[in-house]
């Protein structure tokens, strides 16, 4: 009976044991479980971080796709390199740190390891976080906007200067032959609809050949730089001064009748006739010729209103140069 007894007590001692045992295995999954909770937490974190990169990342290379400058685009990329690295460093950083923590303290497996685990893990979870964020985060993402901001002022830059430079002619700083083109288009169409005039001048240096084999094409392209800038300042700020070709200029000129025109005209040539250009200590003589055409009068189609300006251009400068001439209506007769 006294060993019935004493087996009786061993088991049920058995018992609590193993009831403990049960209940300690029931807090360490409940310490797990609370440990994956948390590195889902963290895990959402970085998948916003990355989305943020992400985007940073899209608007950068939105910008660089507007113009192709292998310069600029391999800084930037340089740059992005040196963040995804110094984000991979962090990320790291951040797993390691929290795991020694998990570690050290699922470990200990003493009563109240649940509360502990738990508490702990919040605090340092959170004190690392906050910690992250105040030193690494504003400053990465303040690097971040700088760069972009400076990348992207840059390629707004070369952007337009780019622009620029495909419409401008790189000898005298008048627009060039592809936005006469444009030009003459746009203004024709608006003419159009408006039912306005519009009139064309083309003008041409005389004798520019000779000024090239007297005193070579340096002083040539000098009397381009000076020509352009003598007529610049006898027309409007509306009117468009393109080089044509060579010594060939047109000057666009929106809401202007032809009477306006050949006024206008008449002031160019006798600005250029009064300029004092030089070569070598040389007084240079230089005179121009003038053709004007006017829409609707002349002609209804670009192509056409140039032939007829350039019609008229070749009229003065068979009429012995440094004259004005306008177009003619047909082949016979003046207008």
């Amino acid at each position: 009976m006294a060993e019935d007894k004493e087996l009786k007590e061993i088991k049920k001692d058995l018992e609590m044991v193993v009831g403990e045992v049960k209940n300690l295995k029931e807090q360490l999954k409940e310490a797990k479980k609370i440990g994956v909770e948390f590195q889902e937490r963290y895990e959402e974190m970085l998948k916003k971080e990355e989305q943020f990169l992400g985007e940073m990342n899209s608007e950068i290379e939105r910008e660089i796709t507007v113009v192709v400058i292998g310069n600029i685009k391999k800084t930037i990329n340089k740059e992005l390199a040196s963040l995804k690295l110094m984000r991979r460093s962090i990320r790291a950083q951040v797993r390691n740190q929290i795991k020694k923590e998990i570690d050290k303290e699922m470990k200990k497996q003493i009563p109240g390891i649940i509360d502990l685990v738990k508490t702990e893990i919040k605090n340092k979870s959170v004190e690392i976080v906050g910690q992250l964020k105040r030193q690494t985060g504003k400053k990465l993402e303040k690097e971040v906007i700088e760069q972009v901001k400076d990348a992207t002022s840059v390629l707004r830059e070369q952007k337009e200067e780019s622009e620029r430079r495909a419409i401008i002619d790189g000898l005298t700083g008048a627009y060039n032959r592809r936005f006469f083109e444009t030009k003459m288009e746009e203004e024709l169409n608006l003419a159009k609809r408006f039912r306005n005039k519009l009139s064309l001048i083309m003008l041409d240096i005389d004798h520019f050949k000779k000024i090239n084999d007297t005193y070579g094409h340096g002083i040539g392209d000098v009397v381009l730089q000076e020509t352009i800038e003598v007529v610049r300042g006898q027309i409007s700020s509306t009117d468009s001064l393109c080089r044509y070709g060579g010594e060939e200029f047109t000057v666009i000129m929106p809401e202007t009748d032809m009477e306006a025109a050949m006024t206008t005209a008449e002031k160019i040539r006798k600005a250029i006739e009064e300029h004092a250009f030089y070569g070598e200590d040389k007084l240079i003589n230089v005179t121009i010729s003038l053709g004007v055409a006017e829409y609707p009068t002349h002609a209804i189609l670009k192509q056409a209103l140039v032939e007829r300006a350039d019609a008229a251009l070749y009229d003065a400068k068979h009429s012995g140069r440094n004259n004005v001439k306008l177009a003619k209506k047909d082949e016979q007769k003046d207008v």
